[in-house]
């Protein structure tokens, strides 16, 4: 007798066990080497495949949501339950309700304290010029118009002008002073503080007409630049809002006589030119003076000519054109070259196209794509050229350079494209490849920047930024931020995701 194992034999027809009908659709390989080929493969973890519900829920299609309408629900008779029963509550109903409740507070729990922790935005600093005026500061200001102290009148003057609270009880304030004060220091502060304030009413403008005569130049300077404020934020204001402002010929006239009094490039001249362009859009002496601004070699002067002219005037030709390109390219202020930007779109392609500076306009917002040393002022050409109607043009050459041997020109066009967008799938790959294998370290570095400005959270970037962040210089410094800038992004998303959802 050998100690090998019994092997029953199968009695009442039993079958042995078949194996799965779905075996035969598994693939399997042919050899070892295809085998050991398709375990080298990295294969995708748990979380990054999406999981898919089927049915789909209907909120995916949904837009906005709908509030609760009471009258859509038919009134039906329920049941009420009298005392009695009541406190006889069965011990399953009681113990189901306590199981709700405690997973309503779970769920509540985990939208408002867990998740929202995650997708708290940073607050700004508060610094003390943005901090809310006090009701009791400004009731102290009024107070001290009636001080027995001359400085201290002054002062207050002075105060309410600057703190811009237009109330009713500061401007009546104000209003009696310049209509009752006998101290004409007193009634002008009072008065450039109303003008400041928005109330441009005759009394107060025949103050400020008074101090433009007098022989000061400081004087004049002062209320000169309270009227060029003033006037602005009116001609800003829609038509219906406009109000009428008070000795307007007589103010017109005053501000001419300044014009032609003093010497053409005159900060007197030109803030009385610019006062009556806001006035009078059409008057000749405030054009001729904006034309000759242009010539000044202080670019502060000749951008705020360009912008009455483009604006408020509606002056459009080619030597403003030229002028705006040359503020674009040469101004050392990054506000007037992206304000710059603004002027062209303004002036429109249509102007630009009679004026024959289509190809002049093209070149210059080709090369600041990609020279410009501040983001925002490249987003603001990047927009330009969207609203000029050249975006598909510049998107033809900058996917043809990406191609091309030399450094230089690969790196403009990855900078470009980080502000311009991308179109095509087959560039986004492009890229990728180039983060992955191109030989210089800098056009590796731009198109990281590129991903990250452009905010493009996907999951071929994600490994690819990873990678580059295991390793060591200024690729893995470069990737670790990017990586941090798509998760605030991500985090920003789902804040505005959240509160965009009302909790009932």
């Amino acid at each position: 007798m050998g100690r090998s194992k019994m092997i029953p034999e199968l009695t009442c027809d039993i079958k042995p066990p078949q194996k799965p009908l779905w075996s035969s659709m598994i693939e399997k390989p042919e050899d070892q080497g295809k085998l050991a080929f398709e375990l080298r493969i990295p294969k995708d973890s748990f979380h990054q495949i999406p999981s898919e519900t089927y049915p789909c829920s209907p909120f995916k299609y949904r837009t906005r949501l709908y509030s609760f309408d009471p009258d859509l629900i038919q009134p039906t008779l329920v049941e009420q339950p009298d005392p009695a029963s009541l406190k006889k509550q069965c011990p399953y109903r009681r113990k189901l309700e306590k199981a709700n409740s405690k997973a309503v507070k779970k769920k509540s729990e985990f939208l408002l304290s867990k998740f929202v922790k995650l997708a708290t935005l940073k607050k700004k600093e508060i610094y003390i010029w943005n901090e809310k005026v006090k009701p009791e500061r400004i009731q102290v200001l009024i107070e001290s118009l009636a001080s027995p102290l001359k400085l201290e009148q002054l002062y207050a003057a002075q105060a309410l002008g600057h703190l811009g609270v237009a109330e009713e009880s500061v401007i009546s304030a104000l209003y009696n002073i310049v209509q009752e004060c006998d101290s004409p220091p007193l009634q002008y502060e009072a008065a450039r503080s109303l003008a400041l304030l928005g109330c441009l009413e005759t009394c107060v403008m025949k103050v400020l007409i008074r101090h433009l005569k007098v022989v000061s130049l400081n004087r004049r300077e002062d209320t000169l630049a309270a009227l060029k404020v003033a006037l602005q934020a009116w001609s800003i204001a829609p038509s219906f809002e406009w109000y009428c402002i008070g000795a307007r010929s007589s103010l017109i006239r005053n501000l001419q006589r300044l014009v032609n009094l003093q010497e053409p490039l005159d900060n007197i001249t030109f803030n009385a030119a610019v006062c009556l362009g806001y006035l009078d859009k059409s008057n000749p002496v405030a054009q001729e003076t904006m034309l000759i601004c242009l010539t000044h070699t202080d670019r502060k002067k000749t951008f705020q000519a360009l912008v009455m002219l483009v604006k408020h005037m509606g002056i459009m030709n080619a030597i403003i054109i030229g002028k705006v390109l040359d503020h674009l390219e040469y101004s050392p202020v990054y506000k007037h070259r992206a304000d710059a930007t603004k002027l062209l779109t303004t002036i429109g392609l249509e102007v630009i196209q009679q004026e024959g500076l289509e190809e002049d306009v093209f070149n210059v917002l080709l090369k600041k794509l990609s020279d410009e040393p501040f983001l925002i002022v490249r987003q603001r050409v990047a927009l330009a050229i969207e609203e000029l109607q050249m975006k598909k043009r510049v998107w033809e050459i900058l996917e043809k350079q990406l191609k091309e041997e030399e450094d230089a020109i690969r790196k403009q066009a990855v900078i470009a494209l980080g502000v311009l967008g991308i179109r095509h799938r087959s560039v986004f790959f492009t890229l990728l490849e180039m983060l992955e294998l191109d030989t210089n370290e800098e056009v590796r570095i731009q198109v990281i920047r590129a991903f990250s400005t452009l905010g493009m959270d996907n999951i071929h970037v994600r490994k690819s930024l990873m990678n580059k962040k295991q390793g060591e210089g200024i690729l893995a410094r470069e990737s670790s931020k990017a990586l941090e800038m798509l998760d605030q992004n991500s985090d920003i998303q789902k804040e505005l995701m959240l509160q965009s959802y009302t909790l009932q």
